[in-house]
């Protein structure tokens, strides 16, 4: 009998060490979806004011954290006791996440929104965040598919990793061009808008939203 109260005792102590008696990982689920969910009402309701800069740096800290931090915890590399957080099947949160970013995106791509990010400025933040969560997506079809004992040639890693370089190349460039110019930005902006045009925004964030997909596909 000692055994066996031991052995409860052993299964209900995530209870006396998790923030309110909750399963580990419930408060940032919690946190997670309300910055997201109050980003998504605003980018909805209100696509033609920018995100708060406080509000779009908690976004990626938030996503930074939350995504690698599960990911390594559902690998054992932080093993963590008790049920999954809120009692939820693995991945749920993070499945909520990407699936509110894409509903939003199609929501303001068929209003014909999401391409006029000079009028839309808060569009911006849905870009970078998208480029991370893409690359999240990725990285977790890529992980399904070496699990099915696929081995992938080092070559994709090369050209993601040089793409990568490429880019964060390019926008550190554009960076200290705007600050020291050296060659007139006017007309690096120009040349980007051929393909693609962000009205008084510039080809930086689409550079950052690619580095960001390459954090994502790694996380």
């Amino acid at each position: 009998m000692g055994d066996g109260s031991q052995g409860n005792r052993s299964a209900d102590d995530w209870r006396r060490i998790h923030a309110l008696g909750l399963p580990s990982g419930s408060i940032r689920a919690l946190l997670a979806v309300m910055i997201f969910a109050t980003t998504w009402g605003m980018l909805v309701l209100r696509p033609s004011q920018e995100v708060p800069d406080y509000l779009a740096n908690l976004l990626f800290i938030i996503m930074g954290h939350y995504f690698a931090s599960r990911h390594r915890a559902e690998h054992g590399q932080e093993p963590e006791s008790g049920p999954p957080p809120l009692w939820l099947p693995s991945g749920t949160i993070r499945l909520v996440l990407l699936a509110g970013c894409a509903a939003v995106a199609a929501l303001l791509y068929r209003r014909g929104q999401l391409t006029e990010v000079d009028r839309n400025p808060g569009v911006v933040t849905l870009l970078l965040v998208g480029g991370f969560l893409i690359g999240v997506v990725a990285n977790g079809l890529a992980t399904r598919w070496r699990e099915r004992g696929h081995l992938r040639h080092r070559g994709f890693e090369d050209v993601r990793a040089l793409g990568a370089m490429a880019a964060a190349v390019a926008l550190v460039g554009l960076v200290w061009n705007r600050l020291f110019p050296y060659f007139p930005p006017e007309q690096a902006d120009a040349l980007f808008a051929r393909w693609i045009h962000f009205g008084r925004f510039g080809p930086e964030h689409l550079l950052a939203s690619f580095v960001g997909f390459y954090f994502g596909s790694r996380s």
